[in-house]
């Protein structure tokens, strides 16, 4: 029974280590005005979600924006 909750908190920590290689978030900077604009992905990082996020930063990419972090 003690070893439960070692195994409930391995799990845990199993979980907390797993990272997406995808990146989830965009900042892109209008170099004539230093505006600078986000693109991001919800919560959920569904394939959707990435559609929507790369069309954000097309959208942004089209109006003269660069990308200026991706993280």
């Amino acid at each position: 029974m003690a070893k439960l909750p070692v195994l409930f908190l391995l799990l845990c920590l199993a979980g907390c280590a797993s990272f997406s290689e995808k990146h989830s978030r965009t900042l892109l900077l209008d170099r004539s005005t230093g505006e600078i604009q986000e693109c991001t992905v919800d919560a959920w990082r569904t394939d959707s979600s990435y559609e929507k996020y790369q069309e954000c930063i097309r959208s942004f990419e089209q109006q003269g924006y660069t990308i200026w972090n991706q993280y």
